[in-house]
């Protein structure tokens, strides 16, 4: 019927309603399991991609584009599993990671700060001035790394297609609010939106598969990939003749295009692959 993600601040009952909502509409119920299947991937641990989604960006992570490349196993992951839809998810970043096509459906649960804070008391035993810093520093990690990584507000309305306030919307009523959504002819699932998924995740699948050779863009119809990437920078000398330098050139992309070629071949629902690479450019 639907792929339902769910995001929310921390202790606004977010999975509480996930949970049930998955349980009132017999879907699937996803959150970690996305990490550790991103985690195998990457063969990292769990608490590494953890880390990675939840920290403010350090400078080197800016510099060498760290937690994009984590964020790319977690999308990878993500998309394997929601393609066959009827699922909740509660994980990091699923109104992001997730295109927006019309079988997603996209919730966000806020609810008062003393809601929370109380919640937070009754679970964690803290004191009320302890919840509150505790809640604050959590709203502003999820709220930088939003910013820094996608350059968006996490707060904005506009991500979202639903927006549900807790604490005169019961937990019950937050439920049952999201499935006579998800009911609707709008969030019924289509055979073009399923096709439209499943070359998202091939494309993203693939993008992982192949990054430890190059980073490339990556576009999947029907399972006919299109990859666009370059080689790298190569040293050039003064004692090099101009046709010795287009040999090379030819060569290391030769070699580049069989080996993405070798990698993507292997991938189910693969059917056909062009490879276009931009020639490798020369420094001093």
């Amino acid at each position: 019927m639907a792929i339902i993600t769910i995001s929310r601040g921390c202790f606004s009952h977010g999975k509480e309603i996930a949970e049930k909502t998955a349980e009132m509409l017999g879907y699937k119920i996803m959150s970690r399991e996305i990490l550790l299947d991103a985690a195998q991937f990457f063969h990292i641990s769990e608490k590494e991609v953890l880390k990675s989604i939840h920290d403010a960006p350090t400078i080197l992570e800016r510099l060498t584009h760290g937690k994009e490349k984590y964020l790319l196993y977690i999308q990878a992951a993500l998309l394997q599993h929601v393609k066959n839809d009827n699922v909740v998810y509660h994980g990091h970043a699923g109104h992001v990671l997730l295109p927006d096509i019309s079988t997603i459906f996209k919730v966000r649960i806020i609810a008062d700060t003393d809601e929370r804070i109380k919640f937070l008391k009754q679970t964690k035993n803290f004191s009320s001035d302890k919840a509150r810093t505790f809640i604050e520093e959590e709203d502003k990690q999820r709220s930088r790394w939003t910013q820094y990584i996608y350059n968006l507000d996490i707060n904005d309305p506009k991500l979202y297609d639903m927006v549900l306030k807790v604490g005169k919307l019961s937990i019950q009523d937050a439920c049952d609010i999201i499935c006579a959504a998800v009911r609707t002819h709008t969030y019924q699932t289509t055979d073009e939106a399923m096709k439209t998924l499943e070359d998202i995740a091939l494309s993203s699948y693939i993008k992982v598969a192949i990054q430890k050779v190059c980073q490339a863009e990556v576009s999947s119809i029907g399972g006919n990939i299109h990859i666009k990437t370059h080689c790298p920078k190569i040293k050039k000398s003064s004692y090099t003749s101009t046709k010795m330098q287009h040999d090379t050139q030819e060569k290391l992309m030769g070699n580049l295009s069989k080996e993405i070629s070798d990698i993507v071949h292997t991938i189910d629902g693969v059917k056909e692959v062009i490879i276009d690479i931009l020639p490798p450019s020369y420094s001093c």
